[in-house]
């Protein structure tokens, strides 16, 4: 139980933070210590005894009978120390003041008691003297100096203790992950199972998330940039051979990639958390402010795959817009956009396309021909054409659009990009490949300038490239632009994402015709249980992998699983596509193929 003792969240705060620390200085520059102090300069190993070290220099540890005690061994009483239930994981380089408010918070939101919630933290938790002994003799303080198993004695620690808060602030760039220690709590409580896991941010960072998130305008490139920098490999140590053994142990246990996700799927979370409190917290004042909050919110949500949270905000912004802007106005029009956007990622395509005209009209009115907007809206207008079969339309507008946003824009835009992307992928199904590979490459350098090699759009892009080289029997490239595209997806927007279940689609067509059946079923099968998840069984998107699980399973001479797939897909796609597109007709000539062959009537 000494092991696991923990020092409550009212102590922390009344008497370690108010007290103790407020009222002392920096035992070697003297300067005085305060709330905004960082846990570095409240106890400086490197130094004679801070805060910390000074309350157990004279009290016998009772753990090894030595003189000098870890704090939470010097206190006493149920309203300051008991059996841990919780476990911090931070950083010494914040200050008490954020962990205090951190926990305290944390305390409120889960409605907790501050003097029944005890928390094990290193700092306070771990017999420091011992720490600056081991440092004194040339050991490393925590791993090589120790004579037994130090991964498994701190892995039973974390799966006692049963719940760990990883304290990561601030949400743009966290302290947290580029220090080692942090990155081997957190990959412990995910490698011995039964832990829960939570992150936890000073609530000035939900602030920080709202204003650069909505009120700044940059939207869900913020998010992406903090997902895409998360490299727990890049983590550093005070301790050379720390650093060495814990990211050794990661990347031979679980690997780099794997606890980078995790970390994502975890900040993830603590943003969603964040933007539903911002959701259902938020005044409607019925504004314009509140219609950008609205979209800017239901923008997040759709790239996430909430569609039916997206719809709701967005059907709120268009109220507001009609009721208080009018219905020619611009802020109206961006709103039926994002209403299309929505109604296109869920398979309605004729909704989309509606929305996506209403659009187009009020923008011409307001604006008139030359406007970026009118060009975004030809872009919408050519994708939704092509969904639905009609390449040559498509291929129209996405010009139409190109044209306005190289002259409103410049050619160098990331909305340019786009376009070239889309013009792209419409040549390589109209057999165009150079045409495409082209357009595709010229998209990709305008990218990685204007929005950097994480972005979901980059991923896009190789996806497209990968796509076409596979369309030209290049499948070892197609092959591995699928897997850059894979990784930058996994990173930003989580493995539960339908962008991703379209890239593990991707791959397993190529290992299909490398004729790597079992390989290409994996992946179909994995796509399937992304796509039933994220957007339902009747999604134009579930069909096609329900195809390809057909046609791979007919090759594998599995004809019964083959008509049942073969039959799943016509049940979606008669109802959404209609008795007489291509692709259904694809479908129903396969049905009657099996058929056929199986002699069924």
């Amino acid at each position: 139980m000494m092991e696991t003792l923990g020092v409550s969240v009212f102590h922390l705060e009344q008497v370690f933070a108010e007290e103790e620390v407020c009222a002392a200085s920096h035992a070697a520059t003297g300067n005085p210590l305060s709330k905004d102090s960082k846990v570095y300069d409240i106890e400086d190993l490197r130094g004679p005894p801070g805060v910390i070290r000074t309350k157990g220099a004279s009290i016998v540890c009772p753990i090894d009978g030595k003189m000098g005690a870890a704090y939470v061994h010097c206190l006493e009483g149920d309203d300051h120390v008991g059996e841990a239930t919780h476990m911090l994981s931070y950083s010494w380089n914040y200050s008490i003041g954020d962990i205090v408010d951190t926990l305290n918070d944390f305390c409120q939101q889960n409605q907790l008691d501050p003097k029944r919630t005890y928390i094990w933290m290193c700092c306070l938790c771990v017999n420091q003297h011992r720490v600056v002994e081991n440092s004194a003799q040339h050991k490393s303080g925590m791993i090589a100096s120790t004579k037994v198993d130090f991964f498994a004695i701190f892995g039973e620690r974390v799966k006692k203790i049963g719940h760990l808060l990883a304290m990561m602030a601030p949400w743009k760039a966290p302290i947290y992950i580029t220090r080692v220690w942090c990155i081997f709590e957190i990959f412990t409580a995910h490698r011995m199972g039964g832990c829960k896991v939570d992150i936890v941010m000073p609530p000035k960072e939900k602030q920080s998330l709202e204003q650069d998130v909505v009120d700044n305008d940059r939207g869900i490139n913020a998010l992406y940039e903090t997902l895409g920098n998360t490299k727990v490999e890049n983590a550093n140590a005070s301790v050379e051979s720390d650093r060495l053994s814990i990211l050794g142990q990661v990347q031979s246990d679980v690997g780099y990639s794997v606890l980078n996700n995790l970390v994502n799927d975890l900040l993830r979370g603590w943003m969603q958390g964040v933007l539903t409190q911002l959701v259902e917290t938020r005044e409607n004042t019925n504004n314009v402010g509140y219609v950008n909050f609205c979209n800017q919110i239901g923008v997040i949500l759709r790239t996430k795959g909430e569609h039916s949270a997206a719809m709701k905000l967005h059907q709120t912004a268009l109220t507001i817009c009609e009721a208080v802007l009018g219905k020619n106005h611009e802020k109206t029009a961006e709103t039926y956009s994002n209403i299309g956007e929505v109604l296109h990622d869920m398979g309605n395509y004729e909704g989309a396309l509606s929305k996506y005209e209403e659009a187009l009209a009020l923008i011409l009115s307001v604006f008139g021909e030359n406007h970026s907007d009118v060009a975004s809206a030809y872009n919408n207008i050519g994708f939704v054409l092509d969904d639905m079969g009609d390449k040559e339309g498509a291929l129209a507008k996405y010009n139409q659009s190109l044209a306005i946003k190289k002259l409103v824009l410049g050619e160098e835009h990331e909305n340019v990009a786009t376009t070239h992307n889309n013009i792209g992928l419409i040549l390589a199904e109209m057999g165009d490949h150079e045409g495409a590979l082209a357009k595709q490459k010229e998209a990709l350098a305008i990218q990685l300038s204007a929005l950097g090699k994480n972005h979901p759009y980059v991923a896009s892009t190789y996806n497209n490239i990968g796509f076409v080289l596979d369309e030209m029997g290049n499948y070892e490239g197609a092959l591995a632009k699928y897997k850059e595209c894979l990784a930058i997806e996994l990173s930003v927007l989580g493995r539960n994402h339908p962008d991703v279940a379209t890239t593990h689609n991707n791959i397993g067509s190529v290992l299909y015709e490398i004729s790597d059946y079992e390989g290409a079923l994996a992946k179909y099968e994995e796509s399937l249980a992304i796509r039933l998840s994220a957007l339902g069984k009747n999604h134009p998107d579930v069909s096609f992998t329900y195809n390809n699980i057909g046609v791979v399973l007919y090759k594998m001479g599995d004809s019964s699983g083959a008509l049942l797939r073969f039959r799943a897909c016509r049940a979606i796609r008669e109802p959404a596509l209609g008795a007489d597109h291509c692709d259904t007709k694809e479908c129903l000539e396969w049905i009657e193929r099996v058929k056929s062959e199986m002699q069924q009537p």
